[in-house]
């Protein structure tokens, strides 16, 4: 019995380490991850979000590579949470695998009616992307807490 235990926790354990790619998900604090697949270049991806981040008053941008995109989005009770897009072409260079995260800096705000979800869906609809040939967009409640009751403006 012990042994049969050991290998259902080792064996979710490693589909957890699967699911964030080895690395710890902020569980104290509310947070949202998606993973996005475009049938665009990565340049033009990064071009059309850095677009719209300028152009969200709500958010100031942090250091940008040709593959990274981080910035602070402040919501308007004040709350802060880091934003982040992650690029790199998919197969081919045929399209573009953007893996989007956002973080609440505070620990209190752990249920946050999906505010972390909003500032990446509101980047990413905003910037015309989800009409873009091939979009796709992964995530659930587990990657992405509040997201079923979100209500985005």
């Amino acid at each position: 019995m012990a042994v049969r235990s050991l290998v259902v926790a080792g064996a979710l354990f490693l589909g957890i380490c699967i699911i964030t790619s080895g690395m710890p998900t902020e569980t104290t604090h509310a947070y949202c991850r998606i993973v996005w697949l475009l049938g665009l270049p990565c340049d033009q991806v990064s071009m059309a979000l850095l677009t719209q981040i300028k152009a969200m008053g709500s958010y100031k941008l942090g250091p940008v590579t040709a593959a990274l995109i981080q910035a602070n989005h402040t919501s308007a009770v004040g709350q802060i949470e880091g934003v982040n897009f992650t690029m790199m072409g998919t197969a081919m260079g045929l399209g573009c695998h953007v893996e989007g995260s956002s973080v609440s800096a505070f620990w209190f705000s752990l249920f946050d009616n999906g505010t972390n979800y909003c500032n990446l869906h509101n980047v990413i609809q905003g910037s015309g992307l989800t009409k873009a040939p091939g979009f796709i967009e992964y995530t659930n409640e587990w990657l992405c807490l509040g997201m079923e009751i979100s209500a985005c403006k």
